[in-house]
């Protein structure tokens, strides 16, 4: 009895499947599925390369990063140095005065016509 049951339930199965497959509007479901299906793998193929290109991005980033760093390293060590040659008396020796300079304007040039 076991198989008839099992018989009757494949042959039920079947025919409602046979119905569904025969209905436009399950064929136009199905292919707007497929479509859909697509169009996320696509999407997904697209986030991939722009994945791909984030992370060359930040590797560049980090490498310009260890660049500044260094700079500002050595900025610290010319700070110092400074300070060693502020520290040093200065000479009593009168330095030569900076020559003024010269506060007349130039002519102005005229649009010729």
């Amino acid at each position: 009895m076991a198989k008839s049951v099992l018989t009757q339930l494949q042959t039920v199965g079947e025919d409602a499947l046979e119905k569904l497959t025969s209905s436009a509007a399950t064929r136009s479901a199905i292919q707007g599925a497929l479509q859909l299906k697509d169009r996320g793998g696509r999407m997904l193929a697209g986030l991939e390369s722009i994945e791909a290109r984030l992370t060359a991005i930040e590797k560049r980033l980090s490498a310009l990063e260890g660049q500044t760093k260094k700079p500002a390293a050595t900025a610290s060590r010319s700070r110092s140095t400074a300070s060693k040659a502020a520290a040093k008396p200065s000479s009593t020796a009168a330095k030569p005065a900076a020559k003024p300079r010269s506060t007349a304007s130039k002519p102005k040039a005229t649009p010729e016509s």
